[in-house]
């Protein structure tokens, strides 16, 4: 059942409570179906599957209609599945009067006692007194504020001078520090004139532990939440900023999380200067139509725009050829350049021999980025819109309809070129329906076939220059608007990364966001490029190219010195989260969220 569908899986109960648990009450009688899942209120028209029809045929024994209710209101089944469990002190008012057995109490007595023994049980090791006022004075920076504090007096100038920036960094926080039973803690306010709390001094033997218990053992909370948990219970200098790299450095936080500030990198176009120079094809999938087609193969040229869409009954590499000579090669012309993704069928030897034979370059996108191939997934998107027009009564004869709703596009003109395709694909405007309603325009005089090929030739020459300027200043007028959102975050040589996982399949709401492989950048892209040349670091010679916004950043934990990590400006706690004793506190800014960076697979084209 794990493969079930939410639809499947309230049908398989709804046959289970009426055939097996309540037959007996509902044979015979007419009843009433409430249920939150709306496409198993369609029960009667919906397409079943065998399992399914098994499972109706069971059901036509019983009288009942399935109604639909929205989950706000079904919340009558949805309490009996979050029934709170009753405790002993309960048990005597809800069954008053009534005696129950002395076995039944018993067991409520004991999961109580149970439950209240598991909340008593600490999975940390505890510390005494003792042991954190050891810790304290082993910390190479805690030991030296211990010594001045036992003193009673501040250190001088001179000695200043010789103490190194952490003790400096936490010597500043010494209107705020209190020793109880010996251990050194920091006193602070909660916001708003709150509650009096205590902070320890963490030494740093203690930090990696704290840190685990309070982000990896804690949900993997970003950084605010995780700093929060830390300031309610420890201090130590910089402790934003360590906060901050623990998130960054987590793996499993990289892997699961889809971190800020994202990488958009700027916007390349696939141009062309005359018809038939380049054509993109694509695969798309409809519903099954009458004749058991689902797959259209469709066929774009760059230029013109001019497009035909192939109803197939698979995707096969030798379907795809055989359209491409017969639909295409043989009525169009051989073009200069075949663009598609890295589907299988287009990547298989048979288009490469096919290729190779009519001698026509082949360009292909990057994986998972479908941008690559724009002018397909465009023209999907007007042939969608296009045939969601045809009344229901024709959506399932879709393949019949193909043919007349393409020719209405290619002789529509185009919003970019300002031509319509057929015009700019074959040098005139076709004859519609309606010019010979309202009468043609009257032939030109006859004259030679040179004066008559000149003139086409002009026509066609001009229409080309406005095109050809047109489809320019709308490329740039799109580049202009998506670069002012680019935010370059580029990646450099040998640089560590991970790669978008994108080939999860089913349900995937909870499931890792990256790949766990961990690959190196072999080869980044020119200046203004997008597409990275990238490698496993187990086997550099397996080399792939993506698109930026597929990698993003792997960050890996190292030891820093003490001395790298804490600054005089930085140590200073936030004043928006706590209320300091004094005023002397000085404010950092620091990153919400890790600055890892994140990507998308590119293309080797554009």
């Amino acid at each position: 059942m794990n493969n079930y569908s939410s639809m499947k899986l309230e049908f398989l109960a709804l046959k289970w409570a009426m055939v097996e648990k309540f037959r007996e009450y509902l044979l015979g009688h007419k009843c009433i179906v409430f249920t939150d899942n709306n496409p198993l209120s369609h029960l009667g028209t919906a397409r079943l599957g065998a399992t399914e029809q098994r499972w109706a045929a069971e059901l036509t024994a019983f009288n009942f209609e399935v109604r639909y209710r929205s989950g706000r209101s079904n919340g009558n089944a949805d309490a009996l599945s979050r029934q709170n469990p009753v405790i002993q002190g309960e048990v005597k008012e809800l069954a008053a009067g009534v005696t129950i057995p002395e076995s039944l109490r018993q067991v409520i007595g004991t999961g109580v006692a149970a439950q209240a023994d598991v909340r008593a049980v600490s999975a940390l090791p505890g510390y005494s007194a003792l042991d954190l006022r050891s810790m304290q004075e082993a910390d190479p920076v805690i030991s030296q504020v211990i010594k001045f504090w036992e003193r009673g007096q501040r250190p001088g100038s001179a000695e200043r001078r010789q103490l190194d920036k952490p003790v400096l960094s936490l010597l500043q926080q010494w209107n705020r520090l209190e020793t109880r039973e010996g251990v050194l803690y920091r006193r602070i306010f909660r916001p708003g004139g709150g509650e009096e709390c205590y902070q320890l001094v963490l030494p740093d033997v203690l930090r990696d532990e704290v840190l685990t218990q309070l982000h990896q053992q804690h949900g993997h909370q970003g950084v605010e939440r995780t700093s929060e948990l830390t300031r309610q219970r420890c201090y130590w200098p910089n402790m934003l900023a360590d906060i901050t790299r623990w998130c960054q450095e987590c793996e499993r936080c990289q892997l699961a999380k889809d971190n800020r500030p994202v990488a958009h990198a700027f916007m390349g176009h696939l141009l062309a200067s005359r018809p038939n120079e380049v054509l993109a094809i694509d695969f798309t999938v409809l519903e099954p139509s009458y004749s058991g087609q689902e797959n259209i193969l469709v066929m774009t040229d760059v230029f013109s725009k001019f497009s035909i869409a192939v109803p197939t009954h698979d995707q096969r590499a030798e379907t795809v050829a055989q359209v491409l000579v017969e639909e295409w090669f043989y009525k169009f012309g051989v073009p200069g350049r075949l663009h598609s993704d890295q589907g299988r069928n287009f990547e298989s030897a048979l288009i490469r021999q096919l290729c190779e034979l009519y001698q026509v370059r082949k360009s292909r996108t990057t994986p998972y980025h479908p941008a690559g191939n724009g002018q397909c997934e465009r023209f999907n998107r007007t042939l969608y819109n296009l045939l969601r027009t045809l009344p229901y009564s024709r959506k399932r004869d879709w393949v019949s309809c193909l043919s007349q709703v393409i020719f209405c596009y290619n002789t529509t003109p185009h919003q970019v070129t300002g031509e319509s395709p057929y015009y700019l694909m074959f040098g005139q405007e076709p004859q519609l329906p309606i010019d010979f309603l309202l009468g043609r325009v009257p032939e030109p005089a006859a004259g030679s076939v040179h004066s008559w090929v000149v003139e086409h030739r002009r026509r066609l020459q001009v229409a080309f220059e406005g095109a050809r300027e047109r489809l320019k200043a709308a490329a740039d007028r799109q580049k202009r608007q998506h670069d002012q959102h680019v935010r370059d975050l580029p990646l450099a040589e040998g640089q560590l990364v991970y790669l978008r996982d994108k080939v999860v399949r089913g349900r995937h709401k909870i499931q890792d966001l990256w790949s766990s492989v961990i690959y190196q950048v072999v080869r980044p892209p020119e200046e203004g490029g997008v597409v990275y040349s990238i490698a496993p670091v187990t086997d550099l010679s397996k080399i792939r190219r993506v698109h930026r916004s597929l990698l993003k950043a792997c960050v890996q934990r190292e030891v820093l010195p003490v001395e790298q990590c804490i600054g005089s400006v930085e140590n200073q706690e936030d004043p928006q989260v706590y209320e300091e004793v004094d005023d002397v506190d000085l404010v950092m800014l620091v990153p919400e969220t890790p600055q890892t960076i994140q990507g998308t697979e590119s293309r080797d084209v554009g």
